[in-house]
């Protein structure tokens, strides 16, 4: 009990060391646009650090399976080199009592990324969806600024030649922000923009103006309108679903949906805490290396399995639609079906599959001669 404890308490530096580091270089883009906010519309520092922290779930999601790879990567290829494996069975420790620990941790950190997944990455997604919509509502008269290109509207880019105190626009030009042939350029003599608040969105409202169309190689269309209305909701919420995008939707609510990609959506929730558990098993057998070899083969063992595993998981993200959402849970399944192979393979002392099925056999042959 007390080696059990003290390799527990090994896993766990190196877990929280991975799982920082890998999660401060996912966050460096979000951190990036964030420090612009700062500069360029002058939002305080305590609200910014809000917005990040309501995206650290997000990342948690991706980082818990690097960061539980590389903590029993560090784990076993120490027990290796230092001859501590090479003692415990001297010692008669099986490799199922040595790996115990090792899949009781994955276990805990998988249970850890459920909580995260199902309840804490949805809360946070809508909540700082919520706080994007009230800054860009409290910010909406300081950050457009006649003569200034603004990208604050999605894919748009909005300028405007005047604007009085009563925050009367004049001289509104609206295009996409990535020109094509089929892009549609609205120029207006006046406009306003209303927050509205039921629907958490902005409308900018435009009045006596012109829609320039380029349909087609020698097609070229000018429409006149007295009055145009442009919504724009907060960033990436809106979806063909009404009720927003399926991020932030309560787990509650997609578990029993019928719509595809609220099912995705569920299941990309289940099965990712889950690969901390099986890359923890698979890893166990894995990271056991020859002591007089170093420690480098464990390390490329660790980069194989997590580039495998994600191989799987493209593979089965792009069968989906055709398939059912039940076949992301492919990856999870043939690497834990893997990792217990490998396990029962060095607990034994077998030396391939075919010799691993005689061992089986044998023993279930002898349990029913002595009943």
């Amino acid at each position: 009990m007390l080696l059990f404890r003290s390799h527990f308490i090994q896993l766990i530096p190196s877990f929280l060391l991975s799982m920082f580091i890998i999660t401060f270089v996912l966050s460096m883009d979000t951190v990036y646009k964030l420090i612009n906010m700062i500069i360029e519309r002058g939002i305080d520092v305590a609200t910014v650090m809000l917005l990040l922290t309501y995206q650290l779930p997000q990342f948690l999601n991706m980082t818990l399976p690097y960061a539980s790879l590389m903590s029993v990567v560090l784990f076993m290829s120490r027990l290796s080199t230092d001859f501590e494996l090479t003692a415990m069975h001297a010692a008669g420790i099986s490799s199922w009592n040595i790996g115990s620990v090792v899949i009781l941790f994955g276990g805990v950190i998988t249970l850890l990324g459920w909580l995260n997944s199902l309840w804490l990455t949805p809360m946070g997604y809508r909540a700082f969806e919520e706080e994007k919509f009230r800054l860009l509502k409290s910010q909406k008269n300081r950050t457009i600024q006649p003569k200034v290109l603004n990208f604050d509207f999605g894919g748009k880019v909005l300028y405007v030649q005047e604007k009085d105190e009563n925050d009367q626009l004049k001289g509104v030009f609206l295009s996409e922000r990535d020109l094509d042939e089929d892009s549609m350029i609205t120029v207006s003599d006046t406009g306003f923009i209303e927050v509205r608040e039921k629907e958490q969105d902005l409308v900018l409202n435009l009045e006596k103006g012109k829609i320039h169309l380029h349909e087609q190689e020698s097609s070229y269309r000018i429409i006149d309108f007295e009055k145009l209305f442009y919504v724009f909701r907060s960033s990436q919420m809106t979806n063909e679903d009404r009720d927003g995008h399926v991020w932030g939707k309560p787990t509650s609510e997609i578990w029993n949906s019928q719509q595809f990609s609220e099912k995705r959506e569920l299941m990309m929730r289940l099965t990712t805490p889950a690969a901390c558990f099986v890359i923890c098993l698979t890893m166990f057998s894995l990271g056991i290396v020859e002591p007089r070899r170093g420690r480098s083969a464990s390390y490329l063992r660790g980069l194989i399995l997590i580039t495998s595993y994600y191989i799987l998981w493209m593979g089965a993200n792009e069968l989906m639609e055709d398939l059912s959402p039940l076949i992301l849970w492919m990856p999870v399944v043939l690497t834990f079906l893997y990792g217990l192979y490998n396990l029962f393979k060095i607990n034994f002392k077998l030396s391939g599959f075919f010799e691993a099925l005689r061992y089986s056999a044998k023993r279930s042959f002898r349990k029913k001669i002595h009943g």
